[in-house]
Protein backbone atom coordinates (compact mmCIF):
# COMPACT_ATOMS: atom_id res chain seq x y z
CA UNK A 1 0.00 0.00 0.00
CA UNK A 2 1.33 3.55 -1.75
CA UNK A 3 1.28 6.39 1.00
CA UNK A 4 1.00 9.92 0.61
CA UNK A 5 2.05 11.59 4.01
CA UNK A 6 1.31 15.44 4.71
CA UNK A 7 5.11 16.03 4.23
CA UNK A 8 5.03 14.34 0.64
CA UNK A 9 2.25 16.96 -0.14
CA UNK A 10 4.54 20.00 1.11
CA UNK A 11 7.22 18.98 -1.25
CA UNK A 12 5.03 18.67 -4.16
CA UNK A 13 2.98 22.06 -3.76
CA UNK A 14 6.65 24.06 -3.05
CA UNK A 15 8.07 21.95 -5.92
CA UNK A 16 5.13 23.39 -8.47
CA UNK A 17 5.37 26.90 -7.03
CA UNK A 18 9.26 26.80 -7.61
CA UNK A 19 8.56 25.95 -11.13
CA UNK A 20 5.74 28.23 -11.63
CA UNK A 21 7.67 31.69 -9.77
CA UNK A 22 11.04 30.83 -9.20
CA UNK A 23 13.30 29.09 -6.82
CA UNK A 24 13.93 32.26 -4.52
CA UNK A 25 10.39 32.96 -4.55
CA UNK A 26 9.47 29.17 -3.34
CA UNK A 27 12.10 29.49 -0.87
CA UNK A 28 10.59 32.73 1.11
CA UNK A 29 7.10 31.75 0.67
CA UNK A 30 8.03 28.09 2.46
CA UNK A 31 10.58 29.09 4.80
CA UNK A 32 13.10 27.04 3.52
CA UNK A 33 16.61 27.20 1.83
CA UNK A 34 17.15 27.62 -1.75
CA UNK A 35 19.61 24.27 -2.23
CA UNK A 36 16.44 21.98 -0.44
CA UNK A 37 14.22 23.63 -3.05
CA UNK A 38 16.47 22.69 -5.50
CA UNK A 39 17.14 19.22 -4.23
CA UNK A 40 13.39 18.56 -4.11
CA UNK A 41 13.22 19.75 -8.02
CA UNK A 42 16.22 17.72 -8.73
CA UNK A 43 13.92 14.19 -7.54
CA UNK A 44 10.84 15.55 -8.82
CA UNK A 45 8.60 14.06 -11.15
CA UNK A 46 5.23 15.36 -11.81
CA UNK A 47 3.96 12.65 -8.59
CA UNK A 48 4.34 13.08 -4.96
CA UNK A 49 6.03 9.59 -4.40
CA UNK A 50 8.91 10.89 -6.17
CA UNK A 51 9.45 13.12 -3.06
CA UNK A 52 9.17 10.06 -0.39
CA UNK A 53 12.00 9.68 2.33
CA UNK A 54 14.65 7.78 1.87
CA UNK A 55 15.90 5.38 3.68
CA UNK A 56 19.20 6.19 5.54
CA UNK A 57 19.88 2.97 6.26
CA UNK A 58 23.64 1.92 4.91
CA UNK A 59 23.72 -0.92 2.43
CA UNK A 60 26.65 -1.90 3.77
CA UNK A 61 28.97 -1.16 7.53
CA UNK A 62 33.19 -1.88 7.82
CA UNK A 63 32.23 -4.37 10.96
CA UNK A 64 29.33 -6.08 9.72
CA UNK A 65 29.27 -10.09 9.22
CA UNK A 66 31.30 -11.74 7.10
CA UNK A 67 29.97 -14.79 5.07
CA UNK A 68 31.88 -17.29 7.25
CA UNK A 69 30.94 -15.89 10.64
CA UNK A 70 27.14 -16.01 9.04
CA UNK A 71 28.02 -19.42 8.23
CA UNK A 72 29.41 -20.48 11.87
CA UNK A 73 26.15 -19.25 12.84
CA UNK A 74 24.10 -21.12 10.46
CA UNK A 75 25.77 -24.34 11.45
CA UNK A 76 25.48 -24.08 15.43
CA UNK A 77 22.00 -22.53 15.44
CA UNK A 78 21.02 -25.62 13.62
CA UNK A 79 23.05 -28.27 16.42
CA UNK A 80 22.36 -25.96 19.55
CA UNK A 81 19.29 -23.98 19.24
CA UNK A 82 16.75 -26.18 21.62
CA UNK A 83 19.39 -26.07 23.96
CA UNK A 84 18.66 -21.70 23.84
CA UNK A 85 20.64 -18.97 22.28
CA UNK A 86 23.16 -19.13 25.34
CA UNK A 87 24.35 -22.11 24.26
CA UNK A 88 24.77 -21.70 21.04
CA UNK A 89 26.43 -18.12 22.04
CA UNK A 90 29.12 -20.39 24.16
CA UNK A 91 29.84 -22.85 20.99
CA UNK A 92 30.15 -20.33 18.59
CA UNK A 93 32.77 -19.12 20.88
CA UNK A 94 34.34 -21.96 20.99
CA UNK A 95 34.55 -22.20 16.81
CA UNK A 96 35.92 -18.94 16.74
CA UNK A 97 33.73 -16.45 16.92
CA UNK A 98 34.28 -12.80 18.30
CA UNK A 99 31.50 -11.02 18.44
CA UNK A 100 28.82 -10.06 21.39
CA UNK A 101 25.86 -11.59 22.32
CA UNK A 102 23.69 -9.25 21.13
CA UNK A 103 25.52 -9.27 17.83
CA UNK A 104 24.88 -13.08 17.62
CA UNK A 105 20.91 -12.68 18.70
CA UNK A 106 20.05 -10.06 15.63
CA UNK A 107 22.40 -12.47 12.93
CA UNK A 108 19.84 -15.21 14.69
CA UNK A 109 16.91 -13.40 14.43
CA UNK A 110 17.55 -13.02 10.34
CA UNK A 111 18.57 -16.77 9.94
CA UNK A 112 15.43 -17.69 11.57
CA UNK A 113 13.25 -15.09 9.02
CA UNK A 114 15.11 -17.24 6.03
CA UNK A 115 13.89 -20.37 7.57
CA UNK A 116 10.62 -19.44 7.72
CA UNK A 117 10.51 -19.62 11.90
CA UNK A 118 7.89 -17.55 13.37
CA UNK A 119 8.98 -15.88 16.33
CA UNK A 120 6.27 -15.65 19.19
CA UNK A 121 5.46 -12.25 20.94
CA UNK A 122 6.07 -11.88 24.54
CA UNK A 123 3.45 -10.94 26.59
CA UNK A 124 4.01 -7.68 28.75
CA UNK A 125 0.32 -7.26 30.10
CA UNK A 126 0.82 -9.16 33.50
CA UNK A 127 2.47 -7.33 36.26
CA UNK A 128 5.88 -9.13 36.97
CA UNK A 129 6.32 -10.76 39.86
CA UNK A 130 9.79 -10.10 42.09
CA UNK A 131 12.34 -12.43 42.03
CA UNK A 132 13.95 -13.72 45.16
CA UNK A 133 16.71 -15.62 44.29
CA UNK A 134 19.19 -17.63 46.44
CA UNK A 135 22.20 -16.44 46.91
CA UNK A 136 24.66 -19.50 47.33
CA UNK A 137 23.83 -23.03 46.11
CA UNK A 138 21.36 -24.79 48.23
CA UNK A 139 19.78 -21.49 49.89
CA UNK A 140 16.53 -21.79 48.11
CA UNK A 141 15.36 -25.03 45.90
CA UNK A 142 12.27 -24.99 44.24
CA UNK A 143 10.36 -28.45 43.84
CA UNK A 144 7.23 -29.26 41.78
CA UNK A 145 6.16 -32.08 40.32
CA UNK A 146 4.40 -32.88 36.31
CA UNK A 147 2.49 -35.75 34.46
CA UNK A 148 4.71 -37.48 32.29
CA UNK A 149 2.60 -36.88 28.64
CA UNK A 150 0.83 -40.34 27.66
CA UNK A 151 1.78 -39.45 23.90
CA UNK A 152 5.56 -40.61 24.44
CA UNK A 153 4.93 -43.91 26.54
CA UNK A 154 5.08 -46.93 24.00
CA UNK A 155 4.58 -49.24 26.67
CA UNK A 156 1.79 -50.85 28.04
CA UNK A 157 1.22 -48.72 31.35
CA UNK A 158 -1.52 -50.64 32.99
CA UNK A 159 -3.43 -47.68 33.19
CA UNK A 160 -0.53 -45.97 35.57
CA UNK A 161 0.09 -42.22 35.52
CA UNK A 162 4.04 -41.32 35.30
CA UNK A 163 5.15 -38.23 37.07
CA UNK A 164 8.53 -35.87 37.05
CA UNK A 165 9.52 -34.99 40.44
CA UNK A 166 11.52 -32.04 39.65
CA UNK A 167 13.75 -30.26 41.96
CA UNK A 168 15.94 -26.37 40.90
CA UNK A 169 18.23 -24.60 42.61
CA UNK A 170 17.61 -20.98 42.39
CA UNK A 171 21.33 -20.10 42.32
CA UNK A 172 22.84 -22.19 40.07
CA UNK A 173 19.94 -23.51 37.81
CA UNK A 174 21.07 -27.30 38.93
CA UNK A 175 18.56 -29.86 38.26
CA UNK A 176 17.76 -33.46 39.67
CA UNK A 177 14.87 -34.98 38.05
CA UNK A 178 12.97 -38.32 39.69
CA UNK A 179 10.10 -40.38 37.89
CA UNK A 180 7.88 -42.24 40.25
CA UNK A 181 4.41 -44.02 39.52
CA UNK A 182 2.09 -42.15 42.19
CA UNK A 183 1.75 -38.63 43.31
CA UNK A 184 2.09 -38.99 46.83
CA UNK A 185 4.07 -37.41 49.93
CA UNK A 186 5.98 -41.04 50.22
CA UNK A 187 7.40 -40.14 46.40
CA UNK A 188 8.09 -37.01 47.54
CA UNK A 189 9.63 -37.60 50.55
CA UNK A 190 11.56 -39.94 49.27
CA UNK A 191 13.03 -37.97 46.77
CA UNK A 192 13.38 -35.41 49.29
CA UNK A 193 15.78 -38.03 51.23
CA UNK A 194 18.25 -38.03 48.52
CA UNK A 195 18.37 -34.99 47.18
CA UNK A 196 21.07 -33.26 48.97
CA UNK A 197 23.26 -36.32 47.73
CA UNK A 198 21.82 -36.11 43.81
CA UNK A 199 22.77 -32.18 44.32
CA UNK A 200 25.83 -32.35 45.61
CA UNK A 201 25.45 -29.67 47.88
CA UNK A 202 23.84 -28.63 51.43
CA UNK A 203 19.93 -26.92 51.00
CA UNK A 204 18.84 -25.16 53.19
CA UNK A 205 15.05 -24.06 52.02
CA UNK A 206 12.37 -25.69 49.97
CA UNK A 207 9.98 -24.03 48.32
CA UNK A 208 6.75 -25.93 46.57
CA UNK A 209 2.83 -25.15 45.93
CA UNK A 210 0.35 -26.43 48.22
CA UNK A 211 -0.27 -29.62 46.22
CA UNK A 212 -1.15 -33.04 48.55
CA UNK A 213 1.51 -34.51 47.30
CA UNK A 214 3.44 -32.02 49.82
CA UNK A 215 1.02 -30.41 52.52
CA UNK A 216 -2.48 -31.02 53.98
CA UNK A 217 -5.13 -29.05 53.06
CA UNK A 218 -4.93 -26.24 56.00
CA UNK A 219 -8.19 -25.84 56.26
CA UNK A 220 -8.91 -29.55 56.89
CA UNK A 221 -6.05 -30.67 59.34
CA UNK A 222 -3.26 -29.14 60.87
CA UNK A 223 -1.31 -32.55 61.07
CA UNK A 224 2.07 -32.81 59.26
CA UNK A 225 2.39 -34.82 55.92
CA UNK A 226 4.98 -37.12 55.38
CA UNK A 227 7.13 -34.94 53.31
CA UNK A 228 7.01 -32.33 55.81
CA UNK A 229 7.58 -34.56 58.18
CA UNK A 230 10.85 -35.86 56.33
CA UNK A 231 12.00 -32.16 56.21
CA UNK A 232 11.90 -31.20 59.58
CA UNK A 233 14.08 -34.19 60.22
CA UNK A 234 16.38 -33.38 57.75
CA UNK A 235 16.88 -29.56 59.35
CA UNK A 236 15.36 -28.46 55.87
CA UNK A 237 13.11 -25.03 56.07
CA UNK A 238 9.81 -25.73 54.32
CA UNK A 239 8.20 -22.85 52.46
CA UNK A 240 5.06 -22.53 50.77
CA UNK A 241 4.11 -20.61 47.48
CA UNK A 242 1.02 -18.56 47.71
CA UNK A 243 -2.19 -20.51 46.86
CA UNK A 244 -3.31 -19.56 43.17
CA UNK A 245 0.11 -18.13 42.45
CA UNK A 246 2.45 -20.41 40.18
CA UNK A 247 4.63 -17.65 39.29
CA UNK A 248 6.15 -17.93 42.71
CA UNK A 249 7.50 -21.43 41.94
CA UNK A 250 8.22 -19.51 38.35
CA UNK A 251 11.83 -21.45 37.62
CA UNK A 252 10.63 -24.67 38.32
CA UNK A 253 7.34 -23.99 36.61
CA UNK A 254 9.37 -22.65 33.37
CA UNK A 255 11.64 -25.74 33.52
CA UNK A 256 8.45 -28.19 33.27
CA UNK A 257 7.82 -26.12 30.25
CA UNK A 258 10.75 -26.56 28.62
CA UNK A 259 10.84 -30.41 29.70
CA UNK A 260 7.55 -30.67 27.47
CA UNK A 261 9.07 -28.73 24.83
CA UNK A 262 12.66 -30.15 24.01
CA UNK A 263 12.56 -33.38 25.17
CA UNK A 264 9.15 -35.32 26.03
CA UNK A 265 7.80 -33.83 22.48
CA UNK A 266 10.54 -35.83 20.79
CA UNK A 267 10.76 -39.01 22.87
CA UNK A 268 9.43 -42.40 22.55
CA UNK A 269 9.34 -44.95 25.40
CA UNK A 270 9.65 -48.52 24.95
CA UNK A 271 9.73 -49.50 29.23
CA UNK A 272 9.52 -47.70 32.54
CA UNK A 273 13.33 -48.29 32.90
CA UNK A 274 14.00 -46.60 29.52
CA UNK A 275 11.99 -43.80 30.64
CA UNK A 276 14.35 -43.81 33.53
CA UNK A 277 17.08 -43.76 32.03
CA UNK A 278 16.73 -41.14 29.04
CA UNK A 279 15.28 -38.73 31.81
CA UNK A 280 18.35 -38.99 33.98
CA UNK A 281 20.81 -38.52 30.68
CA UNK A 282 18.53 -35.49 30.06
CA UNK A 283 19.28 -34.32 33.47
CA UNK A 284 22.78 -34.54 32.76
CA UNK A 285 22.74 -32.69 29.79
CA UNK A 286 20.57 -29.64 31.25
CA UNK A 287 23.17 -29.51 34.06
CA UNK A 288 26.11 -28.58 31.77
CA UNK A 289 23.89 -26.05 29.25
CA UNK A 290 25.29 -22.76 29.38
CA UNK A 291 22.70 -20.28 30.51
CA UNK A 292 22.73 -16.56 30.00
CA UNK A 293 21.76 -15.63 33.27
CA UNK A 294 24.39 -17.44 34.50
CA UNK A 295 26.89 -15.09 32.21
CA UNK A 296 26.92 -17.85 29.50
CA UNK A 297 28.29 -20.84 32.21
CA UNK A 298 26.41 -23.94 32.91
CA UNK A 299 24.97 -24.87 36.38
CA UNK A 300 27.75 -27.54 36.93
CA UNK A 301 30.27 -24.59 36.70
CA UNK A 302 28.55 -22.31 38.32
CA UNK A 303 28.36 -25.37 41.78
CA UNK A 304 31.96 -25.73 41.28
CA UNK A 305 33.35 -22.40 40.53
CA UNK A 306 31.41 -21.85 44.23
CA UNK A 307 32.67 -24.71 46.02
CA UNK A 308 36.35 -23.33 45.00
Amino acid sequence: MKIITEEMKYRKQMCEYAIKHGVTEAAKRYHTYRKFVYRQLERYDGTARSLAFKSRKPNSHPNQHTESEYELLKHVRKHYQCDGLAEVYVQALKRGYKRSYGSMVKQISKINKECGYKVKKIRTSYQKHTEVRGQYPGDKVQVDIKYVPRECLKFDTQDKRYYQITAIDEYSRKRVLMIVDEKSSYHTSKFIKQIEKLMGFKIKTIQTDNGSEFVNNQEKTKEETLFERTLRQLGIKHKRTRPYSPWQNGKVERSHRIDNKQFYSKQEFTSKNDLIKKVKRYESRYNNISKKVLGFKSPNEIVEQYSI
